[in-house]
């Protein structure tokens, strides 16, 4: 049978006493996965037998009370070699009521828990994965432990290939916004899934945010922020495809709700941090990027422009509260554009990232209703990004992304000025 316990085990402790020099732990958080996590756990099994045969390495399974089976799913797959460790998360009634984007309620706690074990066992590399995860290749597993283990590397991300049209919240604004800020061009600050070093594991417990409610949604990219913000060594290392289970998928107002309500409160703690840094530095890259690209998918050009008119119609007086006089006369012209000239300046979206960010801290208006407003705008520089890329190869979509990025850190200066004084750049409402 598979081990069972929990991290205040001390039975399990001295069982596993030879364990606690072991190489490498691999730990998934789950809440109702019983149709991915059974294949997870084989999958981690027939890598660690060809990684780490020798190492005693162990899989680290932090389950928040799942009740469609997953537990069992579970203990089969691991086939009761023993290398299965089952802990336990809290997961809380306002944890379910809110799902958050990623789909895993209470995932702070979780992570909590799983590394929490990884420092008890004095592991040398702890890696997560994404328990929605269906096409985990065993050779990933390797590829992000080993820089952990052998080049002393702090903290390491998977990139993986996605067509530009997917994920482009992350394109088109989080990573342009985290690299402005922190100055290292990390693909995927708010991956799910990472690997990282006892050093940081020791820096990052102690902090509250593991049980905070902002937490459960954006701890992801917090970790991310520490690790670049905190002097550590961080790596990103090149995937192919991800392929995932169904989630429960939130509406576009909501995800940007939570994940830049984290990021702009997120940039008020660090602000002494962000403050300092201009410009941007690669991050080191293990393995090169595979030749296989996603294809394009269908993306509605019209109607995400036709829902960019109504929001500019309906959200006039919120934006306002926000952007100034010359940002929304020329989102205001853009409503007014032909299809075939609808276009999104790279400054202005920059700009308007950063009016947000600085209307958030000053709460100019409820923060949930001024996010949820930002979506008619992402829709928007959406619909101009694929107007100009869909006839577009891989690598001028890369370079597209990258002169994007650029106008971030070109203005950051704009969101410095505003932050340091807000009496100066509060918005002058015009009348219509």
């Amino acid at each position: 049978m598979a081990s069972t316990g929990s991290s205040s085990s001390s039975a399990n402790r001295e069982r596993d006493q030879a364990a606690s020099d072991s190489d490498l732990v691999v730990g998934i958080a789950t809440y109702n996965h019983a149709r991915t996590a059974g294949r997870l756990v084989e999958t981690i099994r027939a890598a660690l037998t060809q990684i780490a045969p020798s190492s005693r390495a162990r899989i680290l399974v932090a389950d928040g009370g799942s009740k469609d089976g997953t537990r069992e799913w579970i203990r089969e797959a691991a086939s009761g070699d023993g290398d299965l460790v089952e802990l336990s998360y809290a997961v809380q009634p306002g944890d379910v009521l809110d799902v958050p984007y990623h789909g895993l309620p209470g995932r702070a706690r979780a992570l909590r828990v799983l590394l929490r074990e990884a420092q008890a066992r004095k592991a040398r590399a702890c890696l997560v994965l994404d328990a929605f995860a269906t096409a985990v290749e065993p050779d990933w597993i390797a590829r992000l432990s080993d820089p952990i283990r052998d080049q002393d590397v702090d903290f390491i991300v998977p990139s993986y290939s996605r067509h530009p049209f997917e994920g482009a919240l992350v394109h088109g604004a989080v990573y342009p916004m985290f690299r402005a800020l922190y100055g290292a061009r990390l693909r995927s600050p708010m991956g799910s899934e990472f690997a990282c070093s006892p050093r940081l594991i020791e820096a990052v417990l102690s902090d509250p945010i593991w049980e905070s409610e902002s937490g459960q949604a954006g701890i992801d990219l917090w970790m991310a922020a520490t690790a670049v913000s905190g002097g550590f060594r961080i790596a990103q290392v090149p995937f192919g495809p991800k392929v995932t289970d169904e989630r429960n998928e939130l509406d576009l107002s909501t995800t940007i709700v939570q994940v830049f309500g984290f990021l702009f409160s997120d940039m008020e703690r660090r602000v002494q941090v962000w403050h300092r840094i201009r410009g941007s530095r690669l991050v080191t890259r293990f393995g090169e990027a595979p030749q296989d690209v996603p294809g394009q998918p269908e993306v509605d050009v019209e109607r995400l422009a036709e829902s960019f008119r109504l929001g500019c119609r309906e959200l006039q007086g919120v934006w306002t509260e926000v952007l100034p006089p010359l940002a929304t006369l020329q989102w205001r012209r853009l409503a007014a554009a032909r299809l075939e000239e609808f276009r999104v300046e790279d400054v202005l979206w920059a700009r308007t990232v950063y009016d947000f960010a600085m209307g958030h801290r000053l709460r100019v208006i409820a923060r949930d209703h001024l996010l949820r407003s930002l979506a008619p705008l992402y829709l928007a520089w959406l619909a101009s990004f694929v107007l100009e890329l869909r006839h577009a190869t891989p690598e001028a979509a890369e370079e597209r992304i990258e002169r994007l990025c650029l106008a971030f850190e070109a203005e950051k200066p704009y969101l410095i000025s505003m932050w340091r004084w807000p009496e100066r750049f509060r918005p002058v409402k015009i009348r219509r």
